[in-house]
């Protein structure tokens, strides 16, 4: 009797497993990261350049960076561990993009929201061809954003 009941709840054990493992999962995963991949604007050099001033602190885990007429706008995320310390981050990223850009008004955040507008606005210029109006009403919404306080 035993046996049996050994032999069923291995029987079953197999087939829960085998039904995890559906396959195709990969798939669609590299499908969903094709398609927005490939939706994203092209970046000017002076935005490559202020991502990489700002991702080369040590601090930084990563950045995205806008350049407007005016305004180069550039928002960060720290690692984990700096997150107490992120005005004092944002204050020496600032300090060094405006080191290498001195004719451009740097704007830089720290904030999420930030980051998640200036990416918005970049693809929604490469998918709905804004004109400069509304693209400077967009900045200044952000501009607004960073003002906020929570």
């Amino acid at each position: 009797m035993n046996y049996w009941k050994a032999f069923f709840v291995l029987t079953l054990l197999l087939q829960v497993l085998s039904a995890c493992g559906g396959g195709d999962v990969e798939e669609r995963v590299e499908d969903t990261v094709t398609q927005t991949s490939t939706k994203k604007k092209e970046k000017s050099d002076k935005e490559k350049k202020a991502e990489e001033i700002a991702i080369g602190f040590k601090e930084v885990k990563g950045a995205v960076a806008f350049d407007s007429e005016d305004e180069l706008l550039v928002a960060f995320h720290v690692t984990q561990y700096q997150k107490f310390f992120t005005e004092q981050i944002e204050i020496k990223v600032k300090k060094a993009l405006e080191k290498e850009f001195p004719d451009e008004n740097v704007i830089v955040s720290h904030d999420l929201k930030i980051r998640l507008e200036i990416e918005r606005l970049r693809k929604d210029i490469k998918e709905k061809n804004l004109t400069e109006k509304e693209i400077d009403e967009r900045i200044k919404k952000i501009e607004d954003l960073r003002k906020e306080k929570a």
